[in-house]
């Protein structure tokens, strides 16, 4: 299945390969202008579609792998993708795209890898992020790693060679209950202030006195995930794009508009896993979805937070 969503850790690897530490590719082309590391495995982990890992030009694509480090006592749930080099439409079907892929998911003892799952999945010829399921796998060891191998491509256009832009592991989300605005809402009329946000009562809400509106969250002792926002009544604005700051990265995502409902939006990854964003998370509400009062200001019913892991302390 194949749905798209609102748009420091161990130096083990399985086979060897050029890597930094949590996570290592088969091949990278080689970059002098732009950087020896360029097109390596980080650039498929940064959140950033105008950059990409991209193999070797002198090696096949099939055979190509990827793999990630994820933490113990998480559950592996799903694989994250953009497929091709996402900076453009030219840039994206120019070079060849992954088509399908074999998923191995490892515990890892003792600096041992034990196969513990594994899993075919296949990708639509499409740019944007394409999610795949996999079967649940809990790691129990002192870490472990999923590994993404190419086995099929789509062919470039203009170059053999496969580019991609993004990798993301989904861990198993729950619901992270120490959730709260740390930051208030930089503006509220009276009756709607914003600790209506996140009172567990959809029917209260914060209400800001204009389109635009910031804030910030933590949810201490978790690696949170998602943050759900649920727009409030129909008078109101609603949220359509969020700025979403976290790890020292920014992502954007735009809400759907569906006035009542609690939409999910993903929030920046550390390496390469959900479930990684800790200490306190910058919002920004860029615009809104007009409210049957075209003066009323933007309206939150309810926040939530989704965790993927659990912090040690």
């Amino acid at each position: 299945m194949v749905r798209r969503l609102l748009p420091v850790l161990l130096p083990t690897l399985l086979t060897p390969a050029l890597a930094w530490a949590g996570y290592g590719v088969s091949s990278f082309k080689k970059e002098n202008q732009l950087g020896a590391n360029y097109w390596n495995a980080a650039s498929a982990l940064d959140s950033k579609p105008e950059t990409a890992w991209m193999v070797d030009p002198e090696q096949n694509n099939e055979g190509q792998w990827i793999e990630l480090d994820v933490p113990s006592g998480v559950e592996v749930d799903k694989l994250g993708m953009v497929i091709g080099f996402a900076k453009s439409d030219e840039t994206f079907t120019d070079y060849a795209r992954v088509k399908k892929a074999k998923v191995e998911i490892f515990n890892v003892s003792g600096g041992n890898p034990t196969l513990v799952n594994t899993a075919e999945v296949a990708f639509e010829d499409k740019q944007g992020w394409q999610v795949v399921e996999l079967p649940d796998t809990k790691i129990d060891g002192i870490n472990g790693k999923v590994k993404v191998t190419v086995l099929e491509t789509y062919a470039g256009k203009d170059y053999p060679g496969m580019a991609v832009s993004e990798v993301r592991v989904h861990l198993k989300e729950f619901e992270a209950a120490s959730f709260t605005v740390s930051r208030p809402f930089d503006s509220e009329v009276p009756d709607h202030g914003g600790e209506n946000s996140f009172d567990g009562d959809a029917k209260s809400y914060w209400q800001g006195t204009g389109q635009t509106a910031n804030f910030a969250f933590k949810g201490p002792g978790y690696g949170l995930s998602s943050l759900g926002v649920q727009s409030g009544p129909k008078t109101a604005a609603r949220p359509k794009t969020l700025e979403i700051t976290a790890n020292q990265t920014t992502t954007k995502v735009v809400l759907e508009d569906k006035p009542g409902e609690m939409q999910w939006a993903l929030l920046p990854c550390l390496v390469g896993y959900t479930g990684g964003a800790w200490g306190t998370i910058e919002v920004k509400i860029l615009d809104t979805y007009p409210g049957d009062d075209p003066m009323a200001g933007v309206a939150i019913a309810e926040l939530k937070a989704m965790a993927g892991s659990i912090e040690e302390f």
